[in-house]
């Protein structure tokens, strides 16, 4: 049998299968046409939730156009946005800008309950890391050191890659300092202060483990300076070098 034959034979089979299973096949393609038509009304939905948010959010937070005078919008007003916009981006930024504003004002019991509520919530966000950092400052600006440890700890474990690492073991080390444990945090200062380990935070590292060493001169006969260390404190005025005793900085929230 040749293979035109074959070929024609199989039409009609198909053909005659189709009539006999006519409805059903109706049945198949309404369902496939409802599938596509309730993807396009969701993601419809979606951009409109989204572009919504956004313009909410937008209202609240102008940065760049807020005159220089004016307050910054406070904690509730970024609540309100998140609360109204769930599983928004917008949404989900606004709950974090809540909670920086919270710490800035302060009330770092309610900015740690809303850094954690993001993490629960929106743990894959790419602003993650953030949430956690705000976390361990909101400890440490509680003056629980324990728990503050722990939880730059968990910074340092769970968000080894991120940006926020730097400062994260910045305010491990001077927790350190404040345990007394000036090796603990002189090894900290040190990491921050490698050549190969560049960072924003390098300078203040650098600084921060003069100051160290200046109270604990001890430790500088087996911790030899990295190189970085001279020439970042070359650059710096010596006023800049005296100890100082800093609260804990707010963590850098979304921009």
């Amino acid at each position: 049998m040749s293979s035109q034959t074959t070929e024609s034979t199989r039409m009609i089979e198909f053909v005659a299968w189709a009539a006999v299973n006519k409805k059903k096949l109706l049945a198949c393609a309404a369902i496939i046409a409802v599938g596509i038509a309730a993807g396009a009304i969701y993601q419809s939905n979606r951009n409109r939730a989204e572009a919504e948010a956004s313009a909410a959010l937008l209202k609240v937070d102008k940065p760049g156009v807020r005159p220089e005078s004016a307050p910054e919008a406070n904690a509730q007003a970024f609540l309100q946005v998140a609360t109204a916009h769930p599983g928004t981006s917008a949404g989900e930024r606004a709950l974090l800008l809540a909670a920086d504003a919270l710490f800035r004002e302060s009330k770092y019991a309610e900015a740690k309950t809303q850094f954690e509520n993001f993490l629960r919530d929106y743990g894959e966000n790419p602003l993650a890391p953030t949430a956690a950092l705000g976390v361990a400052a909101c400890w440490d600006a509680l003056d629980k050191t324990n728990e503050a440890l722990v939880a730059y700890q968990d910074v340092l474990s769970r968000f080894a890659g991120s940006a926020v690492v730097a400062q994260a073991k910045l305010g491990l080390a001077r927790l350190y300092e404040a345990k007394n444990d000036p090796a603990q945090a002189l090894k900290v200062y040190n990491e921050l202060t490698r050549p190969n380990a560049p960072s924003a935070w390098s300078t203040e590292a650098a600084m921060r483990r003069e100051q160290l060493l200046s109270k604990h001169p001890e430790l500088a006969r087996t911790n030899a300076p990295p190189a970085v260390i001279s020439s970042v404190l070359s650059n710096l005025p010596a006023a800049n070098l005296k100890a100082t005793n800093p609260a804990a900085a707010a963590p850098t929230g979304p921009k």
